[in-house]
């Protein structure tokens, strides 16, 4: 493809995600980008978006073909090498709790996962920026940079209330053990920080 193809490519796909108003933009890591295989990192990307989908719209929506409408990014960092992704997403739901869910839900999706207090995913500040972000790596990859696999563009239904408090409640209910997992992962890289300072002062 010609840089004039390529160039009338990126700008029809930036104008198009510029379109709508995403409300979460977030970068999902693995703590080996470099080792991990796409296929594997593809992989558990899927899975994760799959665990949010069952987890805000059920399972009944989920298998009837309904999904939280996100665009999602493959990028290999400026090594070409280090694979991880970044998405937009429009969950339908708070902004900022999604986003906090989404993190622990990162957390726990796969031991090669970044963990929850190391992921950022955040209520987006300006969906043209996200969008031109997200293909930032375009061209390098051209269209491979989309994951058209775990994109899913058609808008869930409304769910429930009630239906929607049950499985908000559940998660609820798994959030603060690995909050306080992160929260002692984190402790624990400071103290052997400090650690090896002063060992390497003696």
């Amino acid at each position: 493809m010609s840089y004039v193809d390529n160039n009338k490519q990126h700008y029809a796909l930036a104008t198009w995600l510029a379109a709508t108003d995403w409300a979460v933009f977030g970068t999902l890591m693995f703590t080996d980008g470099h080792s991990i295989s796409e296929h594997k990192a593809e992989a558990i990307v899927r899975k994760f978006f799959n665990g949010l989908d069952r987890a805000y719209l059920g399972r009944n929506l989920v298998d009837a073909g309904h999904r939280i409408e996100r665009v999602v990014f493959k990028q290999l960092g400026s090594s070409g090498s280090n694979v991880h992704y970044h998405f937009v997403a429009q969950p339908g739901v708070n902004a900022e709790q999604f986003c906090d869910v989404a993190k622990r839900s990162w957390d726990e999706a796969s031991s090669f996962t970044m963990g929850y207090e190391l992921t950022d995913i955040k209520p987006a500040r300006n969906s043209a920026a996200c969008s031109n972000y997200g293909l930032h790596e375009f061209w390098k990859l051209g269209a491979d940079t989309l994951c058209l696999r775990a994109t899913h563009l058609s808008q869930h239904p409304k769910t429930k209330p009630i239906q929607k408090l049950r499985r908000l409640l559940k998660i609820q209910a798994n959030n603060e053990c690995i909050t306080e997992n992160a929260l002692m992962r984190e402790a624990l890289a400071k103290r052997r920080k400090k650690i090896a300072e002063q060992t390497a002062t003696h």
